[in-house]
């Protein structure tokens, strides 16, 4: 699937028969970085400040204030208003008093890319990964997946292996990220038909046929998944 990533304006509608998915590039210039810094507040600032390497400061930065500015456009405010409660497992959300709209969101970046999911009320989760050499992937599969997502990756050549790996762990950590607890939530609880159409078997305590699965390639060498609760969704593309 060709996906075309379109340009916003700055006053964006959606509706609870919509998903808007934006992509941001996170390698900016030091002055684009500048100006995204102004965008935080005190903790997220403190927060940036506090990662090790430049790069990674960087990255936080630009894909905070983005994820700021992108909500701004539906909720018509100014960034520096968008706030963020936290849930126990670190995931935020809106605060209510600003989210008059009902916006779910998701957010995931991986080295240079950021991937954001925007729902009007239905719970989404969000993931990306870079498509790198993952020699442990059948070790990992062995740790993490469901016998049958083993196996599956255990009869695969080793190109294969890594892709596919990486499809079902997208998958299996949006759906996480969807409901609120991230891989914490148990990786292996979460059982995924590994071929075609790609489809929920499995998902304790959840009726598994109310989640939608989109996976996807953002770009060359990434692939991403989204995951949102709910029946039939339009699905909007934009690139920030």
């Amino acid at each position: 699937m060709n996906i075309v990533w379109k340009s916003p304006s700055k006053n964006l509608n959606i509706n609870s028969q919509e998903v808007h998915i934006w992509k941001k590039n996170l390698e900016q210039s030091s002055i684009n970085v500048q100006k995204s810094f102004k965008i935080l507040n005190e903790d997220e600032k403190d927060k940036a400040q506090r990662f090790r390497f430049e790069k990674h400061q960087k990255r936080f930065t630009i894909a905070r204030s983005s994820l700021k500015q992108i909500l701004s456009y539906y909720l018509l405010i100014s960034p520096q208003e968008i706030e963020f409660e936290y849930n126990d497992y670190g995931k935020p959300k809106l605060l209510d008093k600003i989210n008059k709209l009902g916006l779910q969101f998701n957010v995931s970046h991986s080295e240079d890319i950021a991937i954001y999911g925007i729902t009007c009320h239905s719970l989404i989760g969000v993931d990306i990964e870079y498509i790198r050499p993952m020699p442990e992937a059948e070790n990992l599969a062995k740790r993490f997946f469901s016998k049958q997502e083993y196996e599956y990756i255990s009869l695969l050549s080793s190109a294969e292996k890594e892709r596919e790996f990486f499809k079902l762990w997208t998958v299996k950590e949006a759906y996480l990220k969807a409901i609120g607890k991230g891989i914490s939530g148990g990786l292996e609880k979460v059982e995924i038909s590994p071929n075609e159409p790609i489809k929920f078997l499995n998902l304790p305590g959840f009726n598994r046929e109310i989640w939608q699965i989109f996976s996807f390639i953002p770009e060359d060498h990434y692939l991403a998944a989204i995951v949102f609760k709910g029946e039939y969704y339009r699905i909007d593309y934009w690139q920030f």
